[in-house]
């Protein structure tokens, strides 16, 4: 919300204070002002300069040659112009060498203009930024003095405040809400003739309800209407005082009818429409919701299909405004209207925010009615707006407009007034600073609530209509506390009391409180799997039956016994999930839609089930792990095993095993996928690749390689019991062997077989045994058919000696034997 500080002081004294602490003020107050622009600042050198002789150019027919009196300072000048708009005797603004007007990126000097030397420049109102284009000089018709800065003289020099306000603080959505936060900041009034409205003259011979008729069928999308006439217009150019208005809050001017509700749009924060009453049919005006295969054309020229949820306003032919949003294109005003039906409602805030996002409107009114006006002032703006009117056109013509007697009204009168009690007590013990009633009471008061004892010490308050926002206690609560000033609330530490650890209860089911232990180790998975490169995403703990569907899980899958969400919001989060796959795929998705091929996440989230829930952790990768100017790295599936390894570092794995799945998992790989199992059997989760008809279904070309951890299972593996080891004294020895195995057979067998022939052999291998590495896998044509090569690498190492090579020659030929025997690996 744009506010000028000159507008602003027409409603309250600010004219002393300086706009910026004046902004810190209102930011500290809860309305954050984001910038500060000043206007007409440091442009003293763009002056007011009356011409005295005007020239056709010798050498150019469309430039004319200007003397021009600029004041007694800087004397009489000459300057050559191109536009022809000016008489002899019309004062210009004049930009004198060394300015730059603000409309321009190039500062103004001498120079010769077709062999005739210019001084200056005269000013049109687009090259001031007064208006958003121009077709000449702009001509002051106001009396000022020659020589004085322009922007000084016309009054223009302003600071506009741009204030980022919440959605629940629409009434600060005008200069009187605004100039309502600084009176009760500053303990001032509001200024009494801004309040007052004057009396209209109204034509009781022409009564309004006899011109035209109004009728709302819709009363809860339109609660309350107000319908005026105004006949005999006169549509002539806005005034200067309220163009200025406009532009310096961004609105741009069409003509004064318009340009004036405009500006009490943004004077007091209510919508207007006018409507050509000429140009409706009947003529009538009918508030209902829209037929099905309506439509209208909007004042923007685009049209609009209407849908059955639409409130509008129509006449006897159809819809001519979408309720609060847009009016349409048949009924606005021009220069050739003669008579207007005036409009000031109060739409339902739901109804218009619907209607705004289904068409992609946004307006200035829509932005207000979303957000719930003023129900009270409806009737004070269309009273204010009527009089702007009549005040326009007779300033400029000399003839007011007829008012035809009697507004109509449609609809109740604005719900009464919102009472609320607040103990002083519980606020001073809320915010930490003493309250006593009285203060509770002029602080309230200054911001227009009524307030008044009740018992207890309690004070009853009465909310005024424009405060939607403030429902409860707590809301007067911070009421107090923004008007104390957030910065002079001391800074005091919480008063926290000291207590034993948790203990579940013993006729508890299941703990509801997780520890600070069980928090730290989720946070080493998280910060392990950031350090691998992965991203966090984060997704609903919700499926749809679809989701079952395209993880091709079967009828008698567990995770199809999914629990059903009562009132579900749409059919795509219909059930409580089973598995975070789903989301996985859908996280993987997204990324590609926004061109991002290279995806490497993970999700710490929940599965429930009927027997409790169980904490997962899901990763998903695919495209390249790095990027290199040697060559690219893509994940593969044993980078992704790698990963999940790394993950459960401060468990008990070292027994774990990865190992082919008795009933493979429908939506991985068939011959890529493996499950991993603790010692005691029990499933600690999977790692695979996204099955090839599953991938082609989900428009997935890249291979994606996808797993899942259940972390209650990892967390209950417990911590290792890991002994610290001194450095190794005597120097290893490495070999490097390359085994023809079985293609069908798992690596994890010959790692059994290795690590059991240590446990049991304590003669040549065991003793000496240190660790064992796979580094490669071969299937080519020096390899048998049926087989594979697999390249190992075996470390030996004494704590007593340096071993000798008959040692290690001892050691192969225990370890190459066993292995043959136990598993049929031999040496290729």
């Amino acid at each position: 919300m744009k506010i000028s500080i000159n507008w602003l002081d027409e409603w309250v004294e600010v004219s002393d204070l300086e706009p910026r602490e004046l902004a810190h003020r209102l930011t500290m107050a809860g309305l954050e002002v984001d910038s500060l622009e000043e206007i007409g600042g440091g442009h003293e050198d763009i002056v007011v300069g009356e011409i005295r002789q005007i020239e056709e150019h010798p050498k150019a027919d469309r430039l004319v040659i200007c003397k021009v009196d600029v004041g007694e300072k800087e004397g009489e000048r000459t300057i050559v112009c191109g536009a022809k708009n000016m008489s002899v005797g019309d004062r210009v603004p004049t930009a004198l060498p060394g300015s730059q007007p603000p409309g321009l990126d190039f500062e103004i000097g001498r120079r010769e203009v077709m062999g005739v030397e210019s001084g200056g420049m005269l000013c049109s109102e687009e090259e001031l930024e007064l208006a958003e284009e121009s077709e000449g000089l702009m001509i002051i018709e106001e009396d000022v003095a020659i020589g004085e800065p322009v922007f000084r003289a016309l009054g223009l020099e302003d600071t506009i405040l741009e204030i980022d306000l919440t959605p629940n603080r629409s009434d600060c959505l005008s200069h009187l809400g605004v100039a309502r936060e600084v009176s009760a900041l500053y303990d001032r009034p509001l200024r009494e003739q801004r309040l007052n409205i004057g009396a209209i003259e109204e034509d009781g011979s022409r009564p309004a309800g006899k011109i035209a008729d109004l009728t709302v069928i819709d009363d809860e999308g339109c609660p309350h209407y107000r319908m005026a006439i105004l006949e005999n217009l006169d549509v002539v150019d806005s005034p200067a005082w309220l163009k200025r208005r406009l532009l310096s809050v961004g609105v741009r001017t069409v003509n004064y009818v318009v340009d004036v509700t405009n500006y009490v749009l943004m004077d007091v924060g209510q919508p207007l429409h006018a409507f050509d009453l000429d140009r409706l049919e009947g003529p009538e005006i009918v508030v209902r919701r829209a037929e099905e295969g309506e439509t209208m054309v909007g004042i923007d020229h685009e049209e609009y299909e209407l849908g059955t949820d639409d409130l509008v306003i129509c006449d006897a032919r159809g819809p001519v405004a979408l309720a609060g949003v847009m009016g349409g294109e048949r009924t606005e005003v021009s220069e050739e209207t003669k008579r207007v039906l005036l409009e000031c409602a109060y739409f339902d805030p739901t109804s218009v925010r619907r209607a705004s996002k289904r068409h992609g409107l946004h307006t200035e009114s829509s932005h207000r009615f979303e957000r719930s006006i003023d129900a009270g002032g409806v009737e004070a703006a269309m009273e204010r707006t009527l009089e702007v009117l009549v005040r326009v056109q007779s300033e400029a013509t000399g003839v007011a407009p007829r008012v035809c007697a009697g507004v109509e009204v449609a609809g109740g009168a604005p719900k009464e007034l919102r009472q609320v009690e607040l103990d002083p007590e519980r606020a001073s013990s809320m915010v930490g600073v003493e309250f006593d009633a009285s203060q509770c009471r002029r602080l309230l008061e200054s911001l227009g609530i009524e307030v008044e004892a009740a018992d207890g010490g309690r004070l009853r308050c009465r909310v005024p209509s424009f405060r939607n926002d403030l429902d409860r206690p707590i809301d007067l609560v911070e009421e107090l506390a923004r008007l104390y000033g957030y910065d002079n609330i001391p800074t005091t530490l919480p008063r926290m009391a000291v207590a034993e650890k948790h203990v579940r209860r013993t006729e508890a089911k299941e703990q509801t409180i997780v520890s600070r232990h069980e928090r730290s180790q989720i946070d080493w998975v998280r910060t392990t799997l950031l350090e691998e490169g992965l991203l966090e995403a984060i997704s609903y703990s919700f499926m749809g039956d679809e989701d079952l569907d395209r993880l091709r899980l079967t009828d008698d899958d567990c995770r199809r016994k999914a629990a059903r969400v009562a009132n579900p919001l749409v059919k795509s989060q219909a059930r409580m999930r089973t598995t975070l796959m789903a989301s996985m795929l859908d996280s993987v998705q997204r990324n590609f839609a926004q061109s991002r091929s290279d995806v490497a996440l993970f999700e710490i989230g929940r599965r429930y089930f009927t027997s409790g829930e169980r904490r997962t952790v899901a990763l998903a990768v695919t495209g390249r792990r790095r990027r290199h100017w040697s060559g690219d790295r893509l994940w593969d599936f044993f980078d992704l095993k790698g990963v999940v390894e790394s993950m459960a570092t401060p468990w008990d794995v070292q027994g774990a095993s990865w190992t082919r799945p008795d009933e493979p998992e429908p939506f991985l790989h068939p011959g890529v996928q493996a499950v991993w199992k603790r010692r005691d059997g029990q499933i600690l989760g999977f790692v695979g690749q996204l099955h090839p008809a599953v991938a082609q279904q989900e428009e997935i070309d890249d291979p994606l390689y996808l797993a899942e951890i259940d972390l209650e299972t990892l967390i209950d593996t417990g911590s290792p019991n890991r002994l610290a080891r001194r450095p190794a004294k005597y120097p290893a020895v490495v070999r490097d062997y390359a085994l023809l195995y079985e293609r069908e057979r798992p690596y994890a067998e010959l790692k059994e077989a290795v690590e059991e022939l240590a446990q049991e052999d304590d003669e040549s291998f065991g003793p000496v045994f240190e660790t064992m590495e796979l580094f490669d896998v071969y299937q080519g044509e020096q390899v048998p058919q049926g087989y594979r090569s697999l390249a190992i690498k075996i470390t030996y190492r004494s704590d007593e000696r340096t071993l000798q090579e008959a040692d290690v020659e001892a050691a192969d030929r225990q370890l190459l034997s066993h292995l043959e025997a136990e598993v049929g690996a031999r040496l290729r």
